[in-house]
């Protein structure tokens, strides 16, 4: 039993837990792209996770968009109450 040779095991190096985003508008996904892009380039992430980050960030784009197309609609639509309720 001498010639058992024990091997130190490495503690896990743990990276430091990157903050949440929240992502509330136009420019705060224009600045988490241009955040993802620069990790990207400087190899602090890998290329599926910024992939999986352009994917997501585009799906919050396209509801940004709808949701201000609902809000534009809503205006009209309460503007058209207005006409036609001094017509009557």
């Amino acid at each position: 039993m001498s010639n058992i040779v024990r091997i130190p095991v490495k503690a896990e190096e743990t990276k430091p837990k990157k903050r949440n985003v929240y992502v509330q508008s136009a420019s705060d996904l224009k600045r988490l792209l241009n955040n993802t892009i620069n990790e990207l380039r400087n190899g602090e992430i890998d290329s599926k996770s910024a992939n999986s980050i352009g994917y997501l960030a585009n799906i919050l784009l396209k509801v940004f968009e709808t949701e201000e197309v609902i809000q534009k609609v809503r205006e009209m639509e309460e503007r058209f109450k207005l006409i036609d309720g001094r017509e009557q």
